[in-house]
């Protein structure tokens, strides 16, 4: 079968288009890895007389973020066409993600909004946990003399509610004297309640992603998000949790038991 060649104004057509697309700003936003924060060192802050009565964590415990393009961001054909070579972030439809006309600061706000409720949150589940499980802890809870505005959190330019899992481990292995992270590199997402449930979040396996790069070999995710995960980085353990308790028990198995588990395990399916 013989095809004709392009009429040179069809190619000229499509060269333009090409162009285009190369130099004038596109309507979608990217969504990259963004960068891991280990939790256990300045980012909790708890006074020192309850800290001091542990022993001082070992390893780290990272917080894992999104990158995503901002709704005022320009996106030029040429960084959607490198995005698709390196294969390392998403490149989606801006409607997708932001309302039309959202206003940017409105955004930042309700971004940092969700933050300050994630801690609030991660807070009241961990003292829960906290009083129910570290008997010499207990009796300072319930007098308030360690309460949660004594905790305080560090860690600008991050908005959302996904650190909620991260930042209440992080607070149980400050005054716990388990132990859980015992060494390890561990990161992990997830939203969290009071009840301590565990809930789940956006771009779950960008967090993959930058886990991986950070040097992680376990990360903790939600439940919820088992559906989402169709790969899971080499050398990186993926366990899924639906509970703040059940992220504990988990870092609390003896090393080699944990190691016999598959890369993705906790998922009914």
């Amino acid at each position: 079968m013989r095809f004709s060649p392009l009429p040179r104004l069809v190619k000229y057509f499509l060269a333009s288009i090409l162009v285009i697309s190369l130099v004038f700003p596109l309507p979608f936003a990217i969504v990259l890895p963004g960068p891991a924060t280990d939790v256990l060192g300045p980012v909790v802050k708890i006074p020192t007389r309850f800290t001091d009565k542990v022993p001082a964590p070992s390893g780290k415990l990272m917080l894992t973020t999104v990158s995503v393009s901002t709704p005022d961001a320009q996106v030029f054909g040429l960084e959607v066409l490198l995005r698709w070579m390196q294969a390392d972030g998403v490149v989606v439809p801006r409607s997708v993600i932001y309302e039309p006309n959202v206003d940017v600061k409105e955004v930042k706000k309700a971004g940092l909004a969700e933050m300050d409720g994630s801690q609030n949150n991660a807070i009241v589940a961990a003292f829960n946990y906290l009083n129910a499980n570290e008997p010499a802890l207990a009796p300072f809870l319930r007098s308030g003399a360690l309460n949660s505005r004594q905790v305080k959190f560090d860690i600008p330019n991050t908005g959302g509610p996904s650190g909620g899992l991260i930042f209440a481990l992080g607070i149980i292995e400050k005054l716990d004297s388990s132990q859980l992270v015992n060494g390890r590199l561990i990161a992990g997402t997830g939203t969290i309640n009071k009840k301590g449930e565990v809930g789940p979040i956006g771009g779950i396996e960008d967090k993959l992603i930058g886990a991986k790069r950070a040097g992680a070999t376990l990360f903790l995710a939600p439940i919820d998000n088992c559906i989402d995960i169709t790969r899971v980085p080499n050398g990186l353990q993926v366990v899924a949790v639906s509970t703040l308790a059940q992220a504990v028990t988990l870092l609390k198995m003896p090393v080699q038991a944990l190691a016999k588990l598959p890369p993705l395990s906790g998922c009914s399916n």
